[in-house]
């Protein structure tokens, strides 16, 4: 009996064991995954070490890179730049306008006209910066740096959310775009109000930089953008499609009052002074064929019901949406085709702007 006792006590301290091991194989594997926060991301080491070389990358900054940066911390990072650019010492002027920081490099920012306040005397140092935001911010950096350079180019880039990019910012982000300083993030888009980590500002200075060193008296736009005619025009018809929207439906409508889908492109187009024939199956024989996946704002977009005969239009507006005016008893509205109905029946596009 005390044999059998002692095999089962035994038995139960193997088991323990053993389960002790796999959770510390398991704990120890869950582990592995961990990021260090105070190592760059791959894709941006080198450009931070290079960074760091030149002096435009302030001590504080020098960890926890993937977190967002803040606008006192990118003040910072301006003036750095300011001074590797211009060769010139970012000097202090007048008094503090701000009331929630003393940092002295946001009020050199703030002389140079880099960066603003909030209102109210706030400055808001501790708030995360968005991607419009800090190319904004390094736009003025460089007019700082370099007033002498040529800001006047006829073209920006035209991103499918456009549309969502502030007025305030648009310049900013085409110009930047056009001498290659920042990207969008895929699939044609900007994202404007995502926030920019410490990495991707770190690099974007050191970018700036670099173009101005290998520049001579001027930087070049080498990327196509949209010309501010074309961008006009495509002001223009958003502002035109806001007016329309939720008006309703009616066959044979061409407006002011009412629409059939047609007839809705019909007119806003007639009112940038371009003539398009009144249906949609004439329409889709104007302009030029666009893919699916190259789409921007104002392309036409077509559906066939049975997949051959055209029978729907509407007017894309980014975001895999496009405004139209569906049918009886419906009213012009936005609807997406990545899903559903109209995803079935899409069958082709065209640019007429």
């Amino acid at each position: 009996m005390k044999n059998r006792i002692d095999k089962l006590n035994l038995s139960f301290m193997f088991i323990i064991l053993a389960i002790a091991i796999i959770v510390q194989i398991t704990y120890a594997d869950s582990a592995l995954p961990l990021r260090n926060e105070n190592v760059p991301s791959d894709w941006a080491k080198v450009e931070i070490d290079r960074a760091r070389k030149i002096n435009i990358l302030p001590d504080k900054l020098q960890g926890e890179y993937r977190s967002n940066i803040t606008r006192e911390e990118f003040s910072e990072v301006a003036v750095k730049l300011y001074e590797a650019m211009s060769g010139k010492e970012g000097i202090l002027q007048g008094e503090n306008p701000f009331k929630d920081t003393q940092n002295i490099k946001v009020r050199i920012a703030n002389n140079l006209g880099i960066v603003q306040g909030i209102g109210d005397g706030e400055f808001a140092p501790n708030d995360a910066i968005t991607r419009q935001e800090i190319s904004v911010m390094l736009y003025r950096t460089l007019q700082a740096a370099k007033p002498e350079y040529n800001y006047s180019h006829a073209n920006e880039y035209i991103f499918n959310d456009y549309n969502m990019i502030s007025l305030w910012a648009r310049e900013a982000v085409g110009y930047l775009y056009g001498i290659e300083i920042i990207n969008g993030v895929g699939d044609n888009l900007f994202s404007p109000e995502e926030n920019t980590s410490r990495e991707e500002a770190i690099v974007l200075a050191k970018r700036m930089n670099d173009k101005v060193l290998t520049s001579r008296n001027n930087l070049v736009v080498s990327r196509a953008g949209t010309s501010r005619r074309e961008s006009a025009m495509k002001l223009k018809l958003e502002k035109l499609i806001s007016q329309e929207m939720g008006k309703p439906y009616q066959w044979g409508g061409t407006g002011p009052d009412s629409y059939d889908c047609s007839g809705l492109v019909y007119s806003l187009y007639g009112k940038l002074g371009i003539s398009l024939p009144r249906v949609a199956k004439s329409q889709a024989k104007v302009g030029t064929y666009v893919q699916k996946e190259d789409l921007e704002f104002g392309d036409l977009v077509f559906f066939a019901r049975d997949g051959k005969n055209i029978n729907h239009v509407g007017i894309y507006v980014g975001n895999g949406e496009f405004v139209h005016s569906p049918q009886t008893g419906d009213v012009v509205k936005n609807t997406t085709f990545m899903s559903g109905y109209y995803a079935k029946c899409y069958y082709t596009a065209r640019r007429v702007l």
